[in-house]
């Protein structure tokens, strides 16, 4: 007889194993049980539904589930912290705090049960990746910037791996451990992954090559790897970099994972259903086009989610993958709906910088968010503004105050710079926002 725990593993395991018609049957069963969780227990979908004269039973095809109201990032905030929680609150065994699109905080909550479900989708996307019990798994997140890293170390220990959690010590001190604990697998932002290949360029420098690591693979996220950074990877360490898809209001990351054939991010099926639409209408889109991604979680017990809008722009892929998986496909994240930007892996608001540079000096007259990119990663911020007169105070003090706010409230150094209004760059403008590759040494 195995624990609930192990039979979830076992189900995350199988799932993805079904041929299309079970697994499409198998959504549509927990589809049901979803509906239904959220209906009697969660007050905020009952209404949605009641308003609509629609009980779950309803719901019987594709058009019928399309036509149920999407959730958004502002619904998960006006119900914080408690209100979309269809358990009570002694049967949740873990809070992870996120950030709406507007700045406000979300709670999420996870059952014994669901942290189980997480940790097997994790489990899952690991040993397609061919890692096993002999890695050694040196998991080098920021934990406070990305709690979702938990759930790295928790599946390296489930499948019996050797976990080396390093945290957010230097890139000298990483390369230090690979070497003495001879670690076979990185997982790390691909921020992080930039800079250890900065921190090899210096080794090299001094005389010091990398042929003692013994890494095999990188495992990089939250953030989309850039293809000049893979490459990069690949001709310095002769190693693959795979990325991961999660959402972070929900279980980031697990809901979607690449695979050795490179051909984007299987998703986990068996767990949630995931649409494709345009982001205006909310109509579907087809195979090869772009959209947002909408996902609907279908085993979730604390935090079920019906047509959550993540604001991530993709394409799917329902071809079959050379790897053997028939599974729908993501693309890498291309841009988001909310023009939410990262810089060394801090997610950055354009919004969220508007509103504080205005209620930090009320005369700004215009601004503008510059990052420099390198590799196609966001590597430093710099937001150049065009203050208006103020009598109170001179420039320089103005300056000084809009920099320590920005420091304070994103986590982030800034350099802010004040210019006429006529300099302020307006090409490639995305919310006030231009990206500037970095020229090499």
């Amino acid at each position: 007889m195995t624990s609930s725990g192990e039979r979830t593993v076992t189900e995350g395991a199988s799932g993805e194993r079904l041929d299309r018609e079970k697994r499409r049957q198998l959504q549509l069963e927990r589809l049901q049980m979803t509906l239904n969780r959220a209906y009697f227990h969660v007050d905020f979908y009952r209404s949605r539904l009641d308003a609509l004269g629609v009980v779950p039973e309803d719901v019987k095809t594709d058009e019928d589930f399309r036509g149920l109201p999407f959730t958004t990032s502002e619904d998960l905030a006006d119900h914080y912290p408690y209100g979309l929680f269809a358990v009570p609150l002694k049967n949740v065994v873990r809070l992870k705090i996120a950030t709406s699109r507007d700045g406000r905080p979300i709670v999420v909550g996870f059952t014994k049960r669901d942290v189980a479900l997480w940790q097997s989708l994790m489990v899952r996307l690991f040993q397609r990746l061919g890692i096993d019990d002999r890695d050694i798994v040196q998991v080098a997140f920021n934990y406070s910037l990305f709690p979702g890293a938990f759930t790295f170390n928790h599946a390296a220990e489930a499948l019996g791996a050797t976990l080396a959690p390093s945290a957010t010590v230097s890139a000298k001190l990483q390369l230090q451990l690979m070497r003495d604990f001879r670690s076979t697998v990185l997982a790390a932002t691909p921020s992080f992954a930039l800079h250890l290949m900065d921190t090899l360029d210096e080794e090299s420098a001094h005389g010091r090559e990398c042929h003692d690591l013994s890494l095999k693979l990188m495992v990089l996220g939250p953030d989309p790897i850039p293809e000049a950074l893979r490459d990069r990877i690949r001709s310095r360490l002769g190693i693959p970099a795979f990325g991961l898809y999660g959402v972070a209001e929900m279980v980031e990351p697990g809901l979607a994972g690449e695979c050795p054939a490179f051909r984007g991010f299987h998703v986990a099926e068996d767990h949630f259903l995931a649409e494709v639409v345009h982001p205006v209408t909310g109509q579907p889109v087809g195979p090869g086009s772009e959209g947002e991604l909408v996902i609907t979680t279908l085993s979730a017990e604390a935090y079920p989610l019906i047509r959550y809008r993540t604001g991530d722009v993709v394409a799917v892929d329902t071809v079959p993958c050379p790897c053997g998986l028939d599974t729908m496909r993501l693309s890498p994240v291309r841009r988001r709906t909310d023009h939410r930007l990262s810089v060394r892996g801090i997610p950055v608001s354009p919004q969220r910088v508007d509103r504080l540079l205005r209620e930090t000096d009320s005369s700004l007259v215009d601004f503008r968010l510059v990052v420099g990119t390198r590799f196609g990663l966001g590597d430093s911020l710099e937001v150049w503004v065009s203050l208006g007169t103020s009598a109170q105070e001179g420039k320089s003090s103005r300056l000084e105050r809009i920099r320590s706010r920005l420091r304070r409230e994103l986590g982030l150094g800034v350099r802010v710079l004040d210019l006429p209004l006529e300099r302020l760059p307006q090409e490639g403008l995305t919310y006030k926002t231009v990206f500037r590759e970095k020229k090499e040494p």
